[in-house]
């Protein structure tokens, strides 16, 4: 992605003035509102289907999207959480463990 679609945070926001007008300073974006104008310009990250066989353990944080006539397992750390069939959509985070029975469609959705 090219950087001239990301604000420039050295670009004033606004001027500060004193009574007469007179400019005395300038406001600038600070965080974490500068992180929130970057999303709202960056093109939003394809979903990209995955083919993969059960498990699958994230190694970039995301969203998992599945669509399953099987069981869907979570597991963060020791705990394993089993979220029933149809489709999910599971926000995840490195090391998760997404797993599943069945003939499933697993699709990735970047961070």
């Amino acid at each position: 992605m090219s950087s001239t679609f990301l604000p420039n945070m050295g670009a004033a926001l606004v001027r500060v003035t004193n009574n007469k007008g007179d400019e005395i300073g300038k406001g600038f974006v600070v965080s974490p509102w500068n992180t929130f104008l970057q999303q709202l310009v960056q093109a939003a990250p394809a979903v990209q289907t995955i083919t993969t066989p059960s498990p699958f353990q994230a190694n970039v944080a995301g969203t998992v999207i599945i669509t399953s006539a099987g069981t869907v397992f979570l597991t963060r750390g020791s705990v394993t959480v089993s979220l029933g069939t149809g489709q999910k959509i599971i926000p995840i985070s490195i090391g998760d463990i997404v797993s599943w029975t069945g003939v499933t469609t697993v699709q990735f959705w970047g961070a």
